[in-house]
């Protein structure tokens, strides 16, 4: 039975026994370090702070040799140093996103374009069997035909029933039933409560299509349009349903990673939205002011 030789292995020379040459030289520093602070006849220490500093070398040499603590301050030094809230006007946003314009349906980056088809995920368990290999073979055929990188991105949001009990509420309403409107606001309570407690998230699947790097923005375009319809009729054939995002949706989508709401309508109402809806109304306001 042929064996599997694993092509990653890490593997360190060990220099001093079973310590590797990193190893080594943090345990040379420590010795030389007490040996320094013992041995040495112009060192005027009291015996008490001789143990103390003796303890703490002792403890930092063996988090650096067995623990690794080096690595560990390294990545806590570049946590720290690393901006960890901007608003999506801020330049750190900016480059961190790499986002230069959202138009025509269409991502520019810095370096590129791409676009996203939002997929509409399927119970594969509840199918029948045959259904089942419909669906793997077409979905094998459709990564098959591709001949360009996709990327699949999953958004985990929290699970949003607020329209379902608006409706809900609304109908009970129009009934004029009393009892039954008790009976709502202990069920949505409950409701609410559960999904708080239990963190229901719901999520998100897209595809993330680049466009052919070209010097011509119009092949760019013309390039993206037919893979995102090339993606969305090969995933057809497996039955998934997609569409392509548009515009809005673009730009309600990468806003919603600043806010905690997230809706891909018109009307959902983001930092993107809110500032656009502002700078339309102030041309007006400056008139009425001047007027």
């Amino acid at each position: 039975m042929p064996v599997v030789i694993p092509t990653e292995v890490k593997y360190e020379e060990r220099f001093l026994g079973p310590l590797t040459i990193k190893q080594s030289i943090y345990a040379g520093l420590a010795l030389l370090i007490m040996a320094f602070t013992w041995l040495v006849p112009l060192i005027e220490m009291h015996g008490f702070i001789k143990v103390i500093i003796t303890i703490v070398v002792v403890v930092l040499a063996m988090g650096f040799i067995m623990f690794n603590l080096d690595t560990r301050l390294f990545d806590i030094i570049s946590f720290l140093g690393v901006k960890k809230r901007a608003s999506w006007l801020h330049p750190a946003a900016q480059e961190l996103m790499n986002v230069k314009d959202v138009r025509g349906d269409i991502v520019f980056l810095k370096d590129g374009a791409l676009g996203l088809i939002k997929v509409t995920p399927i119970n594969f368990g509840m199918l029948s069997k045959e259904d089942q290999d419909s669906v793997i073979y077409g979905f094998l055929e459709f990564i098959n035909t591709l001949n360009f990188p996709i990327q699949i991105v999953m958004k985990s949001i929290n699970l949003d029933i607020n329209d379902y009990l608006s409706g809900l509420k609304r109908r009970i309403e129009e009934r004029d039933d009393k009892i039954s409107l008790a009976y709502y606001e202990h069920f949505a309570g409950y409701l609410r409560d559960y999904i708080k407690t239990t963190k229901i998230n719901d999520r998100m699947f897209y595809i993330v299509v680049p466009a052919k790097k070209h010097w011509d923005e119009r092949t760019v375009i013309k390039s993206l349009e037919t893979r995102c319809e090339n993606i969305i009729n090969a995933l057809s054939f497996s039955g998934i349903n997609s569409e392509r995002l548009d515009t809005q949706q673009l730009l309600n989508l990468y806003a919603s990673y600043f806010t905690e709401t997230f809706w891909l309508d018109e009307d959902f109402i983001s930092s993107v939205t809110m500032y656009r809806k502002m700078w339309k109304k102030a041309p007006r306001a400056i008139i009425d002011m001047e007027a």
